[in-house]
């Protein structure tokens, strides 16, 4: 058999591939088939003998594997780069936390694709595809170990298989909505998600969102919020007001916030929550908002329109929290729509050398002090605008007052790595990690409920049950 490939353009001056293929070298026998391919094309060159469709196949399959292959070095490559250098970095580590076990499967993919085509006497090819898969592949497993091991080493919970399940995190939506406030003209609102129907007031906790002070939601993280009441909490996500055009908000969201802690102190029995035992989150400006709100709220003498006396929280659980903006202004990357600069003088209204009393008013070091509640703050060390640098020092300085602060660090992660995708690598270390801290502190057995409440007996929906540090508790029914 021979074949014939010529590169040409057709009449109508389109580039496009000939092949043309002679079954037999006896003039009398041959049959001879053509195929034109138009449009781009990939041209691998080189001396083949095509046997036939299944060959060609094959070739087909080792190219994808290559490029797909070339990709995912690439994504290895640009994890270890400093995120705060460029764009590629920046995608480099948003991945990991969240895909990287697909890309790990298309890796061994990309490697049974390298066999196979050793196994058909392309060995040329066949050891470029299993060169690159391979390096991907060891690349991709080093990796993910490295989160596996940081979220199982912080006391995360891991369910590999449901890590490939990927689903909606803005779903489902809350049990009620309830207006907190009106400020501005605009209503702010709480979600509500119930636990379980339960014997005992169920512990609260109230979550900021992020989105650098101008966006998010606080029903953007549905899939985690929900996924805590199951496991035995009243949870209350608030709104504050977000800055705009001419509008800074660096003492207003300050002042929702701490307005939402005296709403719900005064409205979680109502939805059965226990009002003393209150824990508060939040995400990277949210981090920001409920660090700088719990620490002030624990030396005293904070107040908010909604009413007097602030409740101290037992706990703050944050995530990449915005801790020190001058950090952040300074040494980031600038992604379009989201640069530091503009998150920064739009949250206080200028650039910080021009208001340097309000960054001191929203910078978490103004507020550390040795009665600051317990703390548990998860750093991604890839963050691209939450920079590690800023946090860490935060952190020493924290220990330094004498704050009970814990600090989980994530390799290769960047903002967001819990939030693309519920069920994800990062989504469950950082619910997981979340609720073994605020179970730690709150003294209640809320990170497995079906296996720490052991139902003895009931009659008449009135339960006999095993407890766990002098906390009976159970679901009614």
């Amino acid at each position: 058999m021979q074949a014939c490939v010529n590169l040409s353009p057709d009449r109508r001056g389109d580039c496009g591939i000939s092949i043309s293929v002679a079954h037999s070298r006896r003039p009398e026998r041959r049959q001879i088939h053509h195929w034109r391919i138009k449009g781009p094309i990939f041209i691998a060159v080189g001396r083949f003998k095509i046997g036939g469709m299944k060959q060609a196949l094959f070739i087909n399959l080792a190219l994808i594997a290559i490029l797909v292959s070339a990709a995912i070095i690439s994504a290895v490559v640009a994890a270890f780069v400093d995120p705060t250098s460029s764009f590629f970095a920046v995608v480099g580590s948003m991945v990991w936390a969240t895909f990287g076990r697909s890309l790990l499967l298309v890796t061994l993919l990309a490697c049974l694709i390298g066999i196979a085509v050793q196994l058909n006497d392309m060995k040329r090819l066949a050891g470029l595809v299993l060169t690159l898969s391979t390096t991907g592949l060891a690349g991709s497993v080093y990796i993910l170990a490295q989160i596996y091991f940081a979220g199982i080493a912080a006391g995360g919970e891991i369910n590999l298989p449901a890590a490939f399940l990927l689903d909606d995190m803005q779903q489902p939506a809350p049990d009620l909505m309830e207006t907190l406030d009106t400020a501005d003209g605009v209503d702010l609102r709480a979600a509500i998600y119930l636990p379980p129907p339960m014997l005992v007031p169920a512990p609260v906790i109230v979550y900021i969102h992020g989105g650098g002070f101008m966006a998010g939601t606080h029903t953007e993280t549905a899939a985690d919020l929900r996924w805590c009441a199951d496991k035995g909490w009243l949870v209350i996500s608030v709104e504050y007001r977000l800055f705009g055009p001419d509008r800074p908000t660096w003492g207003a969201a300050p002042e929702d916030v701490r307005c939402a802690l005296v709403w719900t102190s005064a409205h979680a029995a109502s939805f059965g929550g226990d009002p003393t035992r209150l824990a508060l989150l939040g995400d990277s400006a949210g981090g920001n908002l409920a660090i700088n709100a719990g620490f002030a709220a624990a030396v005293g003498g904070t107040t908010s329109r909604c009413g007097p006396d602030v409740p101290v929280p037992i706990a703050i659980a944050v995530q990449y929290p915005a801790v020190d903006p001058t950090s952040i202004y300074n040494d980031v990357f600038a992604i379009p729509g989201s640069e530091p600069r503009m998150l920064i003088e739009g949250y206080i209204g200028a650039s910080p050398d021009q208001y340097p009393a309000r960054l001191a008013a929203v910078s978490s070091a103004t507020f550390l002090t040795r009665v600051a509640p317990p703390t548990l703050i998860i750093l991604t060390q890839k963050d691209s605008l939450v920079v590690a640098s800023g946090t860490l020092a935060f952190v020493q300085d924290a220990k330094a007052a004498g704050v009970d602060i814990e600090l989980v660090q994530i390799p290769f992660a960047n903002q967001i790595f819990n939030q693309v995708a519920a069920n994800s690598l990062g989504n469950q270390i950082g619910r997981t990690v979340h609720l073994r801290f605020l179970a730690d502190h709150l003294r209640w057995p809320g990170r497995d409920l079906p296996l720490v409440l052991r139902r003895i007996s009931c009659s008449q929906r009135r339960c006999q049950l095993a407890c766990e540090d002098q906390h009976c508790v159970a679901f009614v029914g």
